[in-house]
């Protein structure tokens, strides 16, 4: 370099090192602002289906040394427990409620930061990098529901996976290996996340091969990926919702497709086959290694963490609510996919496309807070794939366009069986797709100003808009959690002091646990509420920590246990009908050998709301 060139790079230098400073100084205030909101809504819930208390209970078997897949029945797998059970250790914290909503609280503001960075990469828009980080943190609070849920670590990992992506033309062998890496932890955390992960993927990594070998893989691919819904959801497809599920995924994985197959093709090579699989057999190996040398045998993380995970909707399913509606609006997006792309994708553009993007992009993000409204927006998920023909430097690159859309796609197949947190994990998939979208469009409208000079002010006006929307619903908000959580009281329980609950259901939960303690020398909860454990210093006297024991212990286990626990002195039992009836979906109780023996063997002795405690009937 010259000196001439020297001295035209300083001050280029220093303005990148001013935007670096201005960007990572919002971001942080922004953190740091958001904070109190996540400590006051994590602490202002409990959910009386205890799937924190689960967690909890887990963690510490794990941390006491207890090998994983022995104490209870997860359907989670090692990588979760070694990474929770690490972070537990290194700052010396034992499992509590208290404890695990401070980490999920942490947990809440760092994914939101990503989501801020990620969005922040794509576009290089500030205004949209910051409001990308407050509809992350908007959409995550369900958080709240399920402190220490696995669902947090998946979040991170995906979005690593996302932030990544936007690395990968400066960067190809550290995206492959970390693709291959995350891949590889979210098998070892759930396994269907690892695979959806897995399959985008490889579908992204086949849309960038030569197009020899691109023109023979991925015609295939699209063809897998729009079946996959229907495969995967093939047991319950009697049901209305599953089957109306299964229609709207498969139009949106084709939508997606037909863009992917109209798209010029990538001009940069493929991410490394190699460095994907190195990523991934390091972390599988590691992880596996570690949790085999804590006493894990493979029969047990198999049989529990793959095949019980498999045969979940036999046990479980919460129904999401979609209907005709939903099919009539992807078939409708398919056939603008397929009409557009035929004008359009190697072509130049309308200035009205601009608009159109515009709209996609605030309508993903709109709908990402409005459950389960992301459904109608993810088959839109084609736009963000396909780039404006004429704008040669845009900032989302290439790859990110395949990627992503792939991850939405295919990752809110998670919401089945189960519709619950998943909804907000599979919406988190239409944050890159909107801001690509909202972005691409507002770049369209200003190369648009020499033909409409008003484009140009509705360009500069559109990342400000979607910004102050985005803090108006985040000011609500912040608003209801501190009204709410001002009218709360401490519940006062041990290792629960900062959590809050109204006066009537802690009172009932202190009188409860002060009961168990004075009268109770063990007990079991029926079903499965793990949170008492922990408030009462006690152990499970037998292995029924899982929440839905009576649904997934044959009788021969049952009997076992009853075996086990007749000669508990002052045993007694808690149990609540509404949680119960929650989680049996309108079935009846399987009647086996420990229900039948709570039922014949023990009689109410107090009411605590919807808690009831069971004595043995005396003889």
């Amino acid at each position: 370099m010259t000196v001439g060139e020297l001295a035209l790079q300083r001050p280029v230098d220093r303005a990148l090192a001013r935007t670096s400073f201005k960007t990572a100084l919002a971001f942080a205030s922004v953190t740091c602002l958001l904070a109190p909101v996540a400590y006051m809504a994590m602490f202002s819930v409990f959910q009386a289906y205890d799937d924190e208390g689960y967690f909890l209970l887990t963690l510490k078997d794990y941390l006491a040394g207890h090998a994983l897949f022995t104490q209870a029945l997860p359907i989670y797998g090692p990588f979760f427990y070694e990474v929770m059970g690490g972070l537990f250790k290194a700052f010396g914290i034992q499992p509590s409620l208290d404890a695990g909503r401070l980490v999920t609280a942490v947990v809440w503001l760092i994914a939101s930061l990503l989501g801020g960075v990620l969005a922040h990469r794509l576009t290089r828009n500030l205004w949209l990098g910051v409001a990308g980080q407050l509809v992350t943190f908007r959409v995550l609070a369900t958080f709240v529901n399920e402190p220490l849920q696995p669902a947090g670590l998946t979040t991170l990992l995906l979005l690593s996976l996302m932030v990544a992506a936007t690395f990968k033309s400066s960067r190809p062998r550290a995206v492959a290996a970390v693709a291959g890496a995350v891949v590889g932890a979210l098998l070892l955390v759930k396994v269907n996340m690892g695979v959806f992960a897995a399959a985008a993927v490889v579908y992204a990594w086949a849309a960038c091969l030569p197009d020899r070998w691109r023109r023979l893989a991925l015609p295939v691919l699209v063809l897998l990926m729009a079946v996959f819904p229907l495969a995967l959801m093939t047991p319950l497809l009697n049901r209305e919702w599953v089957l109306e599920l299964a229609v709207v995924a498969t139009l949106t994985a084709a939508a997606f497709g037909v863009a992917t197959l109209w798209r010029k093709p990538e001009s940069r090579p493929a991410p490394s086959a190699g460095w994907m699989l190195a990523g991934g057999a390091a972390v599988l190996v590691g992880c596996l290694a570690l949790a085999f040398a804590g006493g894990t045998h493979l029969e047990d993380w198999w049989s529990k963490s793959v095949v019980l995970a498999t045969r979940f909707p036999e046990v479980f399913v919460w129904p999401v609510a979609v209907n005709a509606a939903y099919i009539a609006w992807a078939a409708l997006s398919l056939l603008g996919a397929v009409a557009f792309c035929r004008k359009y994708a190697r072509s130049a553009e309308p200035p009205s496309a601009g608009l159109l993007r515009v709209w996609a992009g605030f309508f993903m993000w709109l709908s990402m807070v409005v459950l389960p409204a992301f459904l109608l927006a993810l088959p839109l998920a084609w736009i963000a794939a396909l780039a404006p023909s004429d704008d040669r430097d845009n900032p989302t690159g290439a790859y990110p366009r395949l990627l992503l859309p792939a991850l939405a796609v295919i990752g809110s197949l998670q919401i089945f069986p189960v519709a619950g947190t998943q909804l907000s994990l599979a919406a988190l998939g239409l944050l890159p797709l909107g801001a690509i979208s909202i972005s691409d469009g507002i770049r369209q409208l200003r190369r648009a100003g020499a033909a409409s000079p008003g484009a140009v002010g509705v360009a500069n006006r559109v990342a400000p808009v979607v910004f102050g929307i985005v803090v108006a619903a985040l000011m609500l908000f912040g608003l209801v959690t501190a009204t709410e959580f001002a009218a709360l009281t401490p519940l006062g329980l041990p290792g629960a002091q900062s959590v809050r609950l109204s006066d009537a259901k802690a009172a009932q939960l202190r009188s409860l646990v002060g009961v168990l303690d004075q009268d109770c020398t063990s007990f079991i909860t029926y079903p499965g509420m793990n949170s008492f454990y922990l408030w009462t210093g006690q152990a499970p006297p037998a292995e029924v920590s899982s929440e839905v024991w009576w649904l997934v212990l044959q009788s021969p286990q049952q009997q076992g246990l009853v075996d086990q626990l007749r000669s508990k002195p002052r045993l007694c039992v808690v149990k609540n009908r509404r949680v119960l009836d929650f989680w049996a979906e309108g079935r009846q109780v399987p009647s086996r050998p420990l229900v039948q023996w709570i039922d014949n063997n023990f009689v109410q002795a107090g009411s605590y709301g919807d808690y009831e405690l069971l004595v043995p009937r005396s003889s």
